[in-house]
């Protein structure tokens, strides 16, 4: 039954890229979906700043191109922010998510591994959340556990829903189901409407335990929490019902 629903566990946490609040045009014209005339506002502000205050302003320019589908020219960008100020934690992140878009994974953990430097300990949590996922998403588990339990106390909203999401899939898949249920329960208590991918992993538990009710009950709960189906929530209640259990 596990390998049914293999990927599911593997794709723990989103990678969101968060673009920094700047006074200004381009962070209006980004939310729009104008990305392209967010990207020239950016870089017009980028030409009246210098030194470290040109940092916040190259990462932005990078989340334009990831935006467009560039994750080499974003990952330009946010390598420029984090060399004119190397304590620009959210520059951190975002390099390692462009990194990770590029396949270049042990570069992305270097780079979340970097986020200490800032000294914001939400930020440093929010890193080790990303680096958890991607050493899960390679089979390291235990070091993946490690990278979470260390962002506990720090996370909050949506980092703290994807910690607990990303320990539920870590010890589903070295085969502790009753501690992945209650991480799963733990980021579904935190942001019941912004847990969909905790609420799938809980359904596929509830697979393993046959009880199929309350594992279709959990499937429709995300996919009603995740109507752009990131979860795959649907297909899994398809089969689910395709099973004949029900």
């Amino acid at each position: 039954m596990k390998m049914l629903f293999f990927f599911l566990l593997i794709c723990l946490c989103s990678l969101d890229l968060v673009i920094p609040s700047v006074l200004g045009t381009g962070p209006d014209l980004f939310a729009t979906g104008d990305y392209n005339g967010a990207l020239k506002a950016f870089q017009n502000e980028l030409s009246a700043t210098t030194g470290a205050a040109q940092a916040p302003v190259l990462s932005n320019i990078g989340t334009c191109y990831m935006a467009l589908g560039k994750p080499d020219l974003a990952e330009e960008n946010y390598a420029k922010a984090v060399s004119v100020d190397p304590g620009y934690g959210r520059g951190w992140i975002n390099l390692g998510v462009s990194q990770e878009k590029l396949g270049k994974l042990e570069e992305a953990l270097n780079s979340y591994g970097r986020v200490s430097d800032s000294g914001d300990l939400a930020l440093i949590a929010e890193a080790n959340v990303k680096k958890g996922t991607l050493l899960a998403s390679k089979g390291r588990f235990d070091e993946a556990i490690t990278a979470f339990e260390s962002a506990e106390g720090n996370a909050k909203g949506s980092v703290a829903v994807d910690l607990y999401t990303g320990i539920g899939g870590a010890d589903f898949m070295k085969g502790d189901i009753p501690a992945a249920e209650m991480a799963f329960l733990n980021a579904i208590e935190i942001d019941p409407s912004g847990a969909a991918m905790a609420y799938t992993n809980l359904g596929v538990i509830r697979i393993t335990q046959k009880r199929y009710t309350e594992a279709k009950s959990a499937f429709e709960t995300a996919i009603h929490n995740d109507p752009q189906g990131k979860t795959k929530a649907a297909q899994y209640l398809q089969k689910l019902q395709g099973m004949g259990v029900l």
